[in-house]
């Protein structure tokens, strides 16, 4: 972690200052352009919606898994094996998926205008974080103890009295991981607005990219992730005051 994660973001910070140029402070004044801001802001806004949406199905999958299907083994594979698939692959199965000449349109006769929206790029990170959802959540349902559920039943609580009582407050702690888990990894997404946004979807991982790769601007890159990480640290500190990470993380 030191060696190939702090140590390359502590690098990233005299970088993004330029100390040797006489302007140290010029690519952070850049980086609180109208347009940075509104990436910054759009990039944490698709996280939070991702997140919400991913959890909700997430969590009814990961129901199912626990406590309705009879081919557990079977089940897991199929939520496990789409990690093995590279990113570009599924983002572009989804492009050509919603595309007007793909199988939606060819085999249902419905053409949604979804490409290059907001909607798009959402449904593209779930799609690509879901199992990074189910995973946790399901080991936390799995680890209920289901006397506590007969229990339930015996003392006359029916299904839903049960889920609410019992299933949801012994799952949060899987919940809460998972949503952390996905919250990080849609806020840095890079490839999904890449693929299925358009200018206006554009999120700070792409302006990043964009600076370096194309610009090769190495202050400029380097100071927007540097504002990115010190919110994203800021974000989980409020979430650490809120949910103490580490009870939560070590109850799944």
């Amino acid at each position: 972690m030191g060696l190939f994660f702090v140590l390359p973001l502590v690098f990233l910070v005299p970088e993004s200052l330029a100390l040797g140029t006489g302007q140290p402070f010029q690519a952070y004044n850049r980086v609180f352009d109208s347009l940075y801001i509104d990436a910054f802001v759009r990039s944490f806004l698709y996280a939070a919606a991702t997140t919400v949406l991913t959890l909700l199905l997430a969590y009814v999958l990961s129901y199912y898994l626990s406590f309705g299907s009879r081919r557990i083994r079977l089940a897991l594979t199929l939520v496990v094996v789409p990690l093995w698939i590279a990113y570009i692959v599924r983002y572009f199965g989804l492009l050509l998926f919603f595309s007007p000449a793909g199988p939606l349109a060819t085999y249902t006769g419905l053409e949604v205008d979804l490409l290059f929206t907001t909607p798009a790029v959402i449904i593209g990170l779930m799609n690509v974080y879901l199992p990074f959802a189910v995973l946790p959540i399901y080991n936390s349902l799995n680890s209920i103890d289901t006397e506590l559920l007969d229990a339930s039943r015996i003392l006359g609580a029916g299904r839903w009295r049960t889920i609410a009582s019992i299933v949801v407050p012994l799952s949060l702690p899987g919940v809460v991981a998972a949503g952390l888990i996905v919250f990080i990894l849609a806020a840095g997404s890079f490839l999904g607005p890449a693929v299925l946004g358009g200018p206006g979807q554009k999120m700070v991982a792409n302006y990043i990219a964009q600076a370096f790769l194309d610009n090769y601007n190495i202050q400029f890159a380097s100071a927007l992730a540097v504002v990115y990480t010190i919110i994203l640290l800021g974000l989980l500190g409020i979430f650490n005051a809120v949910a103490d990470l580490e009870e939560v993380l070590g109850g799944i």
